[in-house]
């Protein structure tokens, strides 16, 4: 995946590239992804016969028809909302950089514990995040590793590929897949074709996690029909002290999954009841003139502005489209 690229304030598109894959497995799909975030909200798109084509992702999906659930409710209670948001944004970013680091593993087949301090720091640099959260992380990502390189051996996992992005054309979701393997279950020596989702949380896996993992394999037998998907497990490691031990979850025989037909029509009313358009405040004002501060604003559906921006990218100043100055204010209506 590279860096993401911030088109306006608080609006970045980034092109989805796979990790890791196996060539010598699969054919990968020909369409590029692309991904665009702006004020909490993700879309994946790719380009069809020239348009943008958009897709939202299987976590927006999920989040548009899933009740709010009580043990989270409960957990926002206790810790109030500001101090909720701040836990939940400390822990996803913990989460994004124990995936970089099981992915740095799984690629480079070693991993390298003393430079667990820079690799931390420079992380936290990037990301504006706080250095109290130093010591409890640099302590946690090495019982976290050496936890998901203890998992790697006792299941022989053979990557097929590493964060891979995908689409699914029929129900019209998308999303990026952690792992999609070949792994040998110790207790029979079977070889499955499994997808495994990393979570970081030590308090078990929840209904959205079972949903979230069923989405996938659906995404991803409709792109490789010659390598299907049998099994779907949730991995995340344990708090231990002496020996690495950690979750491992099989999915697969969910009860839950019956729902999806239910919440992809549910997500799909959502979906077309969401003003999908971008507020944009450009050039400038004045009030010593008849101008109209009304002029200043521009509106465009996502497509008009993926398709400026990226004129704008191999243009600038972009003709008759978007110029400099209206980087200068954003304000986001989805």
């Amino acid at each position: 995946m590279e860096t993401q690229n911030q088109i306006y304030p608080g609006i970045s598109i980034e092109e989805m590239k796979t990790l890791f894959f196996d060539t010598h497995a699969l054919i990968e799909p020909p369409f590029k992804v692309y991904q665009l975030n702006s004020e909490g909200h993700r879309y994946y798109y790719r380009f069809e016969d020239g348009e943008p084509v958009f897709y939202p992702s299987v976590t927006t999906l999920l989040n548009q028809v899933l009740p709010k659930s009580p043990f989270l409710i409960q957990w926002m209670v206790e810790n109030g909302a500001e101090g909720a948001v701040e836990k939940r944004d400390l822990a996803a970013a913990y989460g994004t950089f124990m995936h970089i680091q099981f992915e740095s593993l799984i690629i480079n087949g070693f991993y390298n514990f003393d430079t667990v301090p820079e690799t931390l720091a420079a992380y936290l640099e990037a990301n504006n995040l706080p250095d109290k959260v130093f010591n409890e992380w640099a302590t946690k990502i090495r019982k976290d590793v050496l936890a998901f390189a203890q998992w790697v051996k006792d299941y022989k996992v053979r990557p097929l590929a590493i964060e891979i992005s995908l689409v699914h054309p029929e129900h019209h979701y998308a999303g990026c897949i952690d792992l999609p393997c070949v792994l040998t279950l110790p207790k029979t020596g079977e070889e499955v074709t499994a997808i495994v989702d990393f979570k970081s949380g030590r308090k078990g896996f929840w209904e959205e996690h079972e949903l979230q993992l069923h989405l996938y394999r659906e995404m991803w037998n409709v792109n490789f029909l010659e390598y299907p998907v049998q099994r779907v497990y949730n991995f995340s490691p344990k708090d231990w002290r002496t020996s690495p031990t950690y979750n491992f979850k099989d999915q697969t025989d969910s009860p839950n999954a019956a729902k999806i037909p239910y919440l992809l029509a549910l997500a799909t009313i959502e979906d077309e009841k969401r003003d999908n358009t971008l507020t944009i405040i450009h050039g400038s004002v004045s009030l010593g003139d008849d101008s109209n501060p009304a002029d200043n604003i521009l509106t465009l559906s996502l497509a008009d502005f993926i398709k400026q921006s990226t004129e704008k990218a191999e243009k600038t100043p972009l003709e008759g489209g978007l110029t400099p100055e209206a980087d200068k204010d954003i304000s986001t209506e989805f």
